[in-house]
């Protein structure tokens, strides 16, 4: 289940109490919000050594604030971040309490020291929007947003508000009398940019008269987190749950106004908030299902039409009762096997027989197994049996909708192509289909064939075949 849907229903939210303007008593842009890609919080934690080791994968980080490190629980992290710990870059794998997740890779030399930094850096894109109250010929709209007192433009999570992250792509779509050139992006501090204090700044400049009550689109960051603000990480006075929340302002200036020194000719301050992601869990128990149905005479398995119908009788599905045997000629039954899994690595379908046909059961006179017409068949390797001569008893396999089988009765063209079973205890079972991934249902028939010769002695024979189905994680 992917998160990004939750964080959007968090900003959803939060862009119904949270984003709408202030209002000044001075002329408003109206409708003034900054909507975030994820109102999802970054982390800003230190290594405890005491649980963390070098070359091993498990990771516990303090549960004691001291600031900037505010995030004091796993809370905010989920399986799949991409993380900062030390100077190298690690994925979350799991997990494990309010205090310890694993990594992979393990932990590198130098990365495991007690409070070494552990970094989340989420990078969401703003997507700022209003609408005009004043036409002014040629200005320019600012956007404002909050940044740390300290170090805004450091490249790490702040506790205090966005960092600026080095570089910052702002674009502002051209609409009615706006046209926009390129955006500029300056950090907290840096030329033009210092007043009000603790604010970066995005212009996005306009050639045309402008107007009132047109609708405006400025985009700070990219979707991709390249060249976006790093949102803030856990505030000093945060409480789990509940959003920080931060100001930001959107002004309009004429075109040679100084926005450090001089009025808007509008403003309006908005409210944004920043908060942890809600980590769904679930657990899916490992499953497999597998059947053995059986299959009527008028239904066409491996290019035969059985004489044997297995869904009917005493103990159907589970017998083939061929009864009894017409000397030099085949008969054929089949089986359908179906299987079924949430393995991620799927299953694989194996075959046996307890011995060979014998007389009552007991492992003497028997019904061989088939040697192919070729005398060349053997249990891994499949050729032409279609002599009723030849004594014998065998299968065949058609794929149905497995992924993927071992050997079917048409390879290479041929009507009927077959193998003998292995033996339990002699041999290892025989793979008759299988799949690499996930399985919903996939099945193929087995057909048996029996042939017997006219030496074969009188009697009653039997043996069992024992399938089995597994799955592979």
């Amino acid at each position: 289940m992917k998160l990004l849907g939750i964080y959007g229903l968090v900003v959803a939210l939060l862009g119904t109490t949270l984003f709408l303007p202030s209002h000044l008593e001075s002329a408003n842009l109206a409708s003034v919000k900054d909507t975030l890609q994820s109102s999802r919080l970054s982390v800003n934690a230190r290594v405890d050594a005491t649980g963390t080791t070098v070359g091993a994968s498990n990771v516990k980080i303090k549960t004691v604030a001291s600031a900037p490190a505010n995030t004091i629980s796993t809370a905010n992290l989920k399986a799949g971040d991409s993380l900062t710990i030390g100077t190298g870059t690690y994925t979350i794998v799991g997990i494990v309490d309010a205090d310890e997740f694993t990594v992979s890779p393990v932990l590198a030399a130098g990365d495991a020291d007690d409070n070494d930094v552990v970094y989340l850096k989420n990078r969401p894109q703003h997507v700022v929007t209003f609408t005009t109250a004043t036409a002014v010929n040629e200005g320019f709209f600012q956007v404002l947003l909050p940044a740390d007192a300290t170090t805004p433009n450091d490249g790490a999570p702040d506790d205090q508000g966005f960092d600026f992250n080095t570089s910052v792509d702002v674009v502002a779509a051209d609409v009615g009398a706006y046209d926009f050139v390129t955006g500029v992006a300056t950090p907290a501090g840096g030329t033009g940019c210092t007043s009000p204090a603790n604010y970066h700044c995005f212009e996005v400049h306009y050639g045309g008269a402008g107007s009132v009550g047109q609708a405006i689109t400025i985009t700070i960051g990219n979707t991709d987190g390249s060249n976006t603000p790093i949102a803030p990480a856990t505030g000093g006075s945060h409480t789990e749950a509940t959003a920080d929340t931060y100001t930001y302002l959107v002004k309009n200036f004429t075109s040679y106004a100084d926005p450090s020194a001089d009025s808007p000719v509008d403003k309006t301050t908005g409210k944004l908030a920043v908060i942890e992601s809600v980590r769904v869990t679930a657990t899916v128990d490992p499953t497999i299902s597998f059947s053995i149905a059986g299959i009527d005479t008028g239904t066409s398995a491996c290019g035969a039409t059985p004489d044997i119908d297995t869904t009917t009788g005493t103990n159907a599905p589970l017998a083939v009762p061929f009864g009894t045997m017409t000397l030099n000629t085949f008969k054929d039954a089949a089986h359908n096997l179906t299987v079924s899994t949430n393995a991620a690595s799927g299953y694989v379908v194996t075959a046996a027989e307890n011995d060979q046909l014998s007389k009552d059961g007991l492992g003497t006179t028997t019904i061989p197994d088939t040697d192919c017409d070729g005398e060349d068949c053997t249990i891994s390797s499949g050729t032409e049996w279609n002599t009723s001569t030849d004594n014998g008893f065998g299968y065949s396999l058609e794929n149905v909708d497995a992924a993927s089988i071992s050997f079917e009765y048409n390879t290479g063209g041929t009507s009927f192509r077959a193998k003998p079973f292995a033996v339990l205890g002699t041999d290892t079972p025989e793979t008759l289909f299988s799949s690499s991934t996930v399985a919903n249902a996939e099945n193929a028939y087995i057909c048996y064939r029996l042939g017997v010769g006219a030496t074969q002695a009188a009697g009653d024979y039997e043996n069992q075949i024992t399938y089995t189905a597994t799955e592979t994680f």
